[in-house]
């Protein structure tokens, strides 16, 4: 926002323009004065530019008796006097308001440090406070330590008394300890001797014990190692045996195959007879025979059956005892 100082210099510059351009003193308007500087209030306008109007009207009335090149130079000095006057006074006045603001700023400084030395002066005060409150309780704690020192050195007084009382207690008690240690170390060490020779003796008996048991103990590996050599032996005759039985076994089940596939032809041919009914006395007698030979087939597979179970009982029955040797 433009300063009012401003406006009015402007108005007058304004006016001033106007008249050089033709135009009368009392023809101009604040509207025009408004429309040349584009600033500033209207009524500051107004009340300038009838300030410059009278100022104008005793400048023209002075000039008017006079003659027009006198009146029209008086009326150029008045101008310029005035202007200079103008000039010199917005000077003055600038100077004025820039001492104004620096003696405003500080104004403004000395009252920030009014304001803090105050509240320095507030805080020292506090300070103070504080300290005399913390001296008195100083002095209060000085009292009761003064008072509980007194105490403690009463105290110490008395425990000194004990403590020597105490020390020629245990003086005393220590000398009758020693005593009763020199008598136990004494028994002890006679305890140890006689345990001593008690352990010597029992030492030596331990010994022979334990000779005698090592030669028990030879004589008995020496047995055991006969005897698994004996234990090898039957079982190296076992594993023969078994392995003949074995033979045995399978050229038994070869026999049990081959008397079963005989039957299973002696009853196919069986079985083509009884169908054939052309030849029937004849196929008959066929018939019988065949049937005898399928009996004793039969019994032939009986016997060899029996003789293969009989064959791995034995097998099974070996391999146990071999087991509960072997454990």
């Amino acid at each position: 926002m433009s300063r009012v100082s401003d406006t009015r210099q402007r108005t007058r510059e304004a006016a001033a323009q106007l008249v050089a351009g033709g135009k009368r003193s009392h023809e101009i308007t604040v509207d025009q004065i408004y429309a040349a500087i584009q600033q500033g209030s209207r009524t500051t306008i107004n009340d300038e530019l009838k300030l410059w109007k009278d100022e104008r009207a005793k400048a023209d009335a002075v000039g008017a008796d006079l003659p027009p090149a006198i009146a029209d130079a008086m009326r150029s000095l008045w101008v310029a006097a005035v202007e200079q006057g103008e000039k010199v006074f917005n000077e003055h006045r600038q100077a004025l308001e820039s001492d104004l603001e620096a003696q405003r700023r500080a104004y403004d400084d000395v009252a920030v440090e009014r304001d803090a030395a105050q509240a320095t002066v507030h805080q020292l005060q506090h300070e103070v406070s504080q300290l005399r409150e913390q001296g008195i309780e100083v002095q209060q704690q000085l009292t009761r330590e003064t008072e509980a020192k007194r105490d403690a050195l009463g105290q110490v007084q008395a425990l000194q008394h004990e403590v020597a009382a105490v020390r020629t207690d245990m003086a005393q008690q220590r000398e009758a300890a020693l005593q009763a240690h020199d008598r136990l170390t004494a028994e002890f060490q006679a305890t140890i001797a006689a345990r001593d020779a008690a352990f010597q003796v029992e030492r030596d008996k331990s010994n022979e014990r334990m000779e005698a048991a090592q030669a028990r103990m030879l004589q008995e590996t020496d047995a055991a190692r006969e005897g698994q050599r004996h234990a090898e032996q039957q079982l190296a005759k076992l594993r023969q045996r078994s392995e003949d039985q074995q033979t045995s076994l399978t050229e038994l089940r070869l026999d049990m195959a081959r008397l079963r596939r005989e039957l299973a032809e002696g009853e196919a041919r069986l079985a083509a007879v009884a169908t054939i009914t052309g030849e029937r006395d004849q196929l008959a007698l066929e018939l019988a025979g065949a049937r005898g030979q399928v009996s004793g087939l039969k019994a032939a597979l009986q016997s060899a059956e029996a003789r293969a179970v009989a064959a791995e009982n034995q097998l099974t029955m070996a391999h146990k005892r071999r087991q509960s040797k072997q454990k």
